[in-house]
């Protein structure tokens, strides 16, 4: 019980934080367009950063090329085929486990 009120704890003062950014400087304030393209990008950018040290990386070494890259190829594929997001995350996961069993 105490682990879960740990974790509780952490998320609502998590999320106070986040929250009193806008409503300390959300008053009556308009936020440039270019400082709000720029937010607009911060999202994608760190996932593509997330995403590049995956496949990249494993532990600070250099991965080899196998399964993960081939699955993202996979999932790029089927990203520009469907446009769906949880259909490119099925299709890569499926694709990533087939080749593990297969052992690539």
């Amino acid at each position: 019980m105490t682990t879960f009120l740990i974790f509780t704890a952490a998320a609502i003062g998590t999320y106070l934080i986040r929250i009193s950014g806008i409503v300390i400087f959300g008053r009556d304030r308009d936020i440039p367009p270019r400082v709000e393209q720029a937010l607009q990008l911060v999202g994608p950018a760190a996932m593509a950063a997330i995403v590049a040290n995956s496949l990249l990386l494993d532990e600070g070494a250099w991965r080899p090329f196998g399964a993960w890259q081939l699955a993202a190829l996979a999932a790029v594929g089927v990203a520009l085929w469907r446009r769906s997001s949880g259909v490119t995350m099925a299709a890569g996961a499926v694709v990533f486990a087939a080749l593990l069993l297969a052992g690539v």
